[in-house]
C-alpha cells in the first residue's frame, strides 16, 4: 500500500491495531481487526547479544529443558516460526497464505495476545508451557499446510529494546510481523531514503520487523539481513510532515548485533542525516506556503475575517515552528541574537490564534503581518543555514566547522515564485 500520508501521528504513540488486508501497522489505517505487531517498553533489562548469552533466568524455557523438536511437513505454505524472547517468552510469528489458520492454532493451543496482537508464550508456568507446545504440535500435526519451526535467531524484539536502552532520548519499540509479502510492501512504501534496508526489503522475503519510536515522531525500522548476522536499520517518513514528503531521506545504516555498537552508529550516522532531512523538507514546504501567501495576500490588507486558506497556511507555519526549532538548535550554533529570534517565533507561533480569547501578554498583535513580513523569510533562513552547516562524509552525518548561523537583514518580503501550495 502506498504512502500517500503520514504514516502516523507525531509524539509517543500507542501500537496502531490493523486490519487483515493490510495488519502491519505501518502505514495502514487503525480499524478494530486483529493486528500482528507486538509492543514493548524499554524499561526492560537489558539482554546480551548472541555473541555472549546470558544464562536463563530460573524457570525459563529453553532449548536445553524442553524439546522443541517440531514435525516439518513437506510442501508446507503456511509456517509457524518460534523465537524464545528473555522478555515476552516464546513468541509465534506466522508466514504464509494460511495465517489465519496458523493463528488461530496457537490459540487454540494457549499462546496469548500481548498489547500488540502477537501471540506469546510466557515462560513462568514450565509445565504449562510444555502442555501449550504439545497442543499446538498435535494441531500443526493434523494440518497439512502447516509447518511448526523453532528458531535459533534471537528475537528481533529483544534486539530493539536493547538498542533503544542506548539511544538518547525516551525510545519504544513494537515488532511486526509481515504474513504474506504485500504486508512487507507497506513498510517497503513508508521507508524514507535508501540503502541496505530498501536492497533487503525489495530482494528477500521478511517476516518481521522492529519499528523503533521516538517521542517526538521520529521511526527507525530494523530488519535482520536474511544471510548475515547484521541488522540494517532505516528512517521511516516523518509522521508530522504536512504532506507528501519530496525531499530525500536519510540514508539507512547497517549495524552489528551488539546493541550498544548498534545504537552508536545510529546515533552517529542515521539519527543527525535524519534531522536534517527533516528540517530541509519542513523549510521548503514553509518556503512554498509563504511563497504563496505573499502572491495571494499583502500585508496589512489582510480581510477580516482572515480567509481560511491564508489561515491554514499559518497554522502549517505555527504547527511545525517548534519542530524546525528543535531541529535548527540540534545542528546549528546560535548566537544571542538568533536565539532571542527563536525564542520570539516560539512564542508568537504557540500563541491562541487571532481573535481567540484570552490573548497573551506576549503574543504579537499581528501575527499573520508579522509572519509575512518577517518571521517566516526569519525561521527559513536559519533552517537552511542548519541544513548547510551539516555535511556527510564518509557517510557519516557530523557537524561541519563554519561560522554561527547569522539572520537576515531586516528587508522587504522576497519576490513570490509564483507557486501555490
Amino acid at each position: 500500500m502506498p504512502c500517500g500520508t503520514p504514516c502516523a501521528p507525531q509524539g509517543a504513540g500507542a501500537t496502531s491495531t490493523v486490519s487483515p488486508d493490510s495488519p502491519s501497522g505501518t502505514c495502514a489505517p487503525a480499524t478494530s481487526s486483529t493486528s500482528p505487531t507486538a509492543s514493548f517498553t524499554s524499561s526492560a533489562s537489558t539482554t546480551s547479544p548472541p555473541s555472549t548469552p546470558s544464562p536463563p533466568r530460573p524457570g525459563a524455557l529453553t532449548e536445553r529443558n524442553l524439546s522443541l523438536n517440531f514435525p516439518d511437513v513437506a510442501g508446507s505454505l503456511t509456517r509457524i516460526t518460534l523465537f524464545t524472547s528473555d522478555r515476552t517468552g516464546i513468541v509465534g510469528l506466522v508466514d504464509g497464505s494460511n495465517w489465519r489458520w496458523a493463528r488461530h492454532a496457537l490459540e487454540l493451543s494457549g499462546f496469548k495476545k500481548n498489547d500488540g496482537g502477537n501471540l506469546a508464550l510466557p515462560l513462568s508456568d514450565l509445565a504449562h508451557a510444555r502442555e501449550t507446545l504439545l497442543a499446538l504440535r498435535t494441531l500443526a500435526e493434523q494440518a497439512l499446510d502447516l509447518r511448526l519451526t523453532p528458531s535459533s535467531d534471537r528475537y528481533i524484539g529483544d534486539f530493539a529494546l536493547d538498542v533503544t536502552e542506548h539511544l538518547p532520548g525516551q525510545w519504544t519499540a513494537r515488532v511486526e510481523n509481515y504474513a504474506i509479502p504485500v504486508w512487507q510492501e507497506d513498510l517497503t512504501a513508508c521507508l524514507w531514503g535508501t540503502g541496505t534496508i530498501s536492497h533487503t526489503l525489495a530482494g528477500h522475503r521478511v517476516v518481521q520487523a522492529a519499528i523503533l519510536h521516538r517521542g517526538d515522531g521520529t521511526e527507525l525500522a530494523v530488519v535482520k539481513d536474511p544471510r548475515l548476522d547484521v541488522y540494517h536499520v532505516g528512517a521511516l517518513q516523518p509522521r508530522h510532515a504536512p504532506g507528501p514528503v519530496t525531499t530525500p531521506g536519510p540514508p539507512g545504516v547497517t549495524v552489528r548485533p551488539t546493541p550498544s555498537a548498534a545504537a552508536h552508529t545510529i546515533t552517529t550516522r542515521l539519527l543527525p542525516s535524519y534531522t536534517r532531512a527533516v528540517l530541509q523538507a519542513h523549510a521548503a514546504d514553509l518556503s512554498d506556503d509563504l511563497t504563496w501567501a505573499r502572491e495571494t495576500y499583502e500585508a496589512g490588507t489582510i480581510p477580516n475575517p482572515v480567509p481560511w486558506d491564508l489561515a491554514d497556511a499559518y497554522g502549517r507555519f505555527a504547527a511545525a515552528a517548534p519542530i524546525v526549532i528543535a531541529a535548527i538548535c540540534e545542528l546549528g550554533t546560535l548566537n544571542e541574537h538568533e536565539a532571542s529570534f527563536l525564542q520570539e517565533v516560539e512564542s508568537i507561533s504557540t500563541a491562541p490564534a487571532p481573535g481567540s480569547e484570552p490573548v497573551p501578554v506576549s503574543a504579537h498583535p499581528d501575527p499573520l503581518g508579522w509572519w509575512l513580513l518577517e518571521g517566516g523569510d526569519g525561521l527559513i533562513d536559519l533552517a537552511m543555514r542548519a541544513v548547510d552547516n551539516v555535511t556527510l562524509a564518509t557517510g557519516q552525518a557530523r557537524l561541519a566547522a563554519s561560522p554561527t548561523l547569522a539572520l537576515p537583514s531586516a528587508s522587504a518580503p522576497s519576490e513570490p515564485n509564483g507557486r501555490r501550495r
